[in-house]
């Protein structure tokens, strides 16, 4: 009886022992949430319940994985670090499959007898194992793996002290993950509120940027819609139109363009409606005290989620670049008006003076020659006779070149005929002229007349020295408001481009020479040619430009 009593007084001793163990686990599990020092705790509490030589808690990652999140009392055994690294796919280890389809604990109590067992480095000493799994909300977490190095050991009751501490386990181990996805989330959520605040600041910094550029910029800024109405402006744009920014926004660009320019504006708008790109051009504004103010416009659509929105514009009032451009141009006027005159000077005084001359010295040889008798004088004089006369005919050569008397005397067409004829001699190059004039006679101002006779000049000259031609065109055509000159020949041609960079480089005299004449007559000059296509030369210019004479 009393050996009975003993029994009973241990047995309850060691209820009540187990008892105060689960309830101090479940205040330690409770009261943290850091899931490192659950799962430490978990394995401190198991310890004072289950007898085990070691332990490990696998917790669950993704639909199958099962990872070694904590272990304890390995070091006697294996490399700690190797038994850290172990994993298990639920799916393919049959004892971990069969603890997630029952959600029951597994006792292997002999794993060299057990076939399911699957033998991994880093548990080569574990012979009795004990699988308890960790379940929460109906799925389980995890589980403990409690290892003993000799057979059979582990007891049923055991199993229900593993068990009974692994219910209050597992909701305190999916809370700490709950809490752990809480802190991921809040941070962030903290680092995205962080980069929207900066991303707001930076955006704000750049606005103000925008704004104080867009305010204190010298030239014009505009932005339209695309209907061309005026949404913003700058106050440059407000100093170029004398308009205030009141009375631009809301208005249509027509409303401020010169009329002459309004098809030019509006085609460029038409350009960036149709992804064209930038476009520059000038037009003149007409300001609110009336003046015209030339500008240059560069312009450029606007995209909203790859949608054209609206057109930005700066426009750069370009009054003393024309002004400066205007003076050039009067001073190359003036440039080419002089050399003309001194060509023409020349002219007269080597028809007037060396020619006469000449005329002087070969009459007195001629005079010597009828009273000299000697047959060595003779042949000397007509020797001296035969230079003057080469002379004279170089004189007069050098005095038309210089100037052609017939540009003066009897205007455009007939100098240019003449010239044809005495060039196409000279080169031996067929040239064809076509003259497309009402008035044959008709004469222009002698700056005009000039200009063409030199380009035309300078052309022929081009294609005598460069183009290997066999044809030449030369055509003359007057409309009721320009004169258009065109030259052209079925030479080796070249290329504008290459000529254009080489022109940065060396003196293209020939070339500059025929732009600068083509500018200072308030014309227009364009040269096109292609490799093995020939070259065209043509020349514009608006006749009520010129003075008629």
């Amino acid at each position: 009886m009393v050996h009975q009593m003993d029994g009973l007084l241990a047995r309850e001793q060691a209820v009540l022992r187990e008892t105060e163990i689960l309830r101090d686990a479940n205040i330690a599990l409770t009261e943290n949430l850091s899931l490192d020092r659950i799962l430490e705790t978990l394995l401190d509490y198991l310890t004072k319940l289950v007898p085990y030589d070691s332990a490990n808690v696998m917790l669950r990652q993704g639909e199958s994985q099962f990872v070694v999140s904590a272990l304890r009392r390995y070091e006697g055994f294996q490399d700690v670090e190797t038994t850290r690294s172990i994993a298990f796919d639920g799916n393919s280890n049959p004892l971990l499959r069969r603890i997630c389809a029952t959600k029951q604990s597994v006792v292997v109590p002999d794993t060299n007898n057990e076939p399911e067992w699957q033998l991994v480095n880093g548990a080569d000493h574990v012979r009795n194992w004990m699988g308890v799994p960790l379940v929460a909300s109906g799925r389980v977490i995890g589980l403990y793996s409690v290892d003993k190095a000799e057979p059979d050991f582990f007891k049923p009751e055991h199993a229900r002290l593993a068990e009974t501490l692994a219910a209050r386990a597992a909701s305190a181990i999916q809370n700490a993950q709950l809490f752990e996805q809480s802190q991921h989330y809040v941070a962030e959520l903290e680092a995205r509120i962080s980069e929207r605040k900066r991303a707001e600041t930076a955006l704000r910094e750049s606005e103000e940027r925008y704004r104080e550029l867009f305010e204190n910029a010298r030239d014009a800024i505009y932005v339209h819609d695309l209907n061309g109405k005026y949404i913003s402006v700058n106050r440059a744009a407000e100093a170029l139109s004398g308009y205030t920014r009141d009375e631009i926004l809301g208005r249509h660009f027509t409303d401020f363009v010169a009329k002459e320019h309004i098809g030019q504006v509006s085609d460029c708008l038409l350009s960036k409606l149709e992804r064209e790109g930038e476009t520059t051009y000038e037009v003149e504004v007409i300001a609110k005290d009336g003046r015209r103010v030339p500008v240059e416009v560069s312009s450029r659509a606007i995209y909203e989620k790859g949608a054209i929105v609206s057109v930005q514009g700066t426009a750069r009032d370009i009054t003393e670049r024309k002004q400066a451009q205007d003076t050039l141009r009067m001073f190359s006027r003036q440039l080419i008006e002089a050399q003309e005159d001194e060509r023409r000077r020349i002219a007269r005084d080597l028809h007037d003076q060396i020619g006469q001359a000449l005329t002087a010295v070969k009459m007195n040889l001629y005079t010597v020659q009828r009273f000299c008798n000697a047959p060595e004088a003779a042949h000397c004089l007509k020797d001296n006779i035969d230079a003057v006369d080469e002379a004279l005919r170089l004189v007069r050569d050098l005095s038309v070149d210089l100037r052609p008397p017939l540009l003066d005397d009897l205007g455009l067409a007939t100098a240019l005929c003449w010239y044809v004829d005495r060039y196409e001699k000279r080169a031996g190059v067929t040239t064809e002229v076509l003259i497309e004039m009402p008035n044959q006679n008709e004469r222009f101002s002698r700056e005009l007349e000039t200009a063409c006779f030199r380009i035309a000049q300078e052309a022929l000259t081009n294609v005598a020295r460069h183009a290997r031609a066999t044809h030449v065109l030369l055509q003359l055509t007057r409309t009721p408001a320009t004169l258009e000159m065109l030259i052209r020949d079925d030479g080796v041609g070249f290329d504008p481009a290459a000529l254009r960079k080489r022109a940065r480089r060396v003196a293209t005299l020939g070339l500059v020479g025929m732009q600068e004449r083509a500018h200072a007559a308030g014309g227009a000059l364009a040269i096109h040619s292609k490799l093995s296509r020939g070259t065209e030369v043509r020349f514009n210019v608006p006749v009520d430009n010129t003075r008629l004479e």
